[in-house]
């Protein structure tokens, strides 16, 4: 059997979450993983409801949807309200943005609070960014993708005027996932 790793990422327009998804994929696909990837956005692309799914296997992937989520990440309240239920009660991994999310705190998911908005607006000046930082702290923590895939995905699919920011972004997150795993 092969091992499925479903990652839904939701927010709303704007906060870069279908880049996000593109970038998780991306870094999967540069690993030699099977990728499936879907996005979809509300009435309104800038502030309207999104959602980035990523399905990542080893072998071919038979049904190119996610079903349940492994991993939710969420990045605005309602996104999070709307999407909980999406995920695998047991196993279920759910990061939300510290800044933007009231998490309620369910025993049957595991919550990991990331200051991704909070991070990127004190370290990059601004807050875009914070997707990526949000990113970068969940493929630290949970492993879905090495950390040189994810960068080298951003080095290739980043416009050359956010690069380097990205890039900073990226090692942000990384220090952030790190010091979540380290506190438990």
């Amino acid at each position: 059997m092969s091992d499925i790793k479903q990652v839904l990422l939701c927010g709303l327009g704007g906060q870069g979450v279908v880049t996000a998804g593109k970038l998780l994929g991306g870094a999967a696909f540069s690993e030699g993983m099977h990728v499936s990837g879907t996005s979809s956005y509300g009435a309104a692309a800038r502030g309207g409801e999104c959602r980035a799914e990523v399905v990542i296997s080893d072998a071919p992937i038979a049904f190119p949807f996610l079903t349940k989520a492994d991993i939710l990440v969420a990045l605005s309240q309602t996104a999070y309200e709307r999407y909980l239920e999406w995920t695998a009660h047991e196993t279920a991994l759910v990061f939300f943005d510290t800044l933007l999310v009231e998490p309620v705190l369910n025993p049957d998911r595991r919550h990991v609070g990331i200051p991704a908005t909070k991070s990127a607006d004190e370290s990059l000046r601004t807050k875009l960014g914070a997707n990526i930082v949000m990113l970068a702290a969940v493929v630290q923590y949970g492993g879905i993708v090495g950390n040189e895939s994810l960068v080298r995905a951003v080095e290739d699919i980043s416009p050359g005027r956010f690069r380097d920011q990205n890039l900073r972004a990226l090692e942000l997150g990384f220090q952030i996932g790190s010091d979540r795993l380290r506190d438990g």
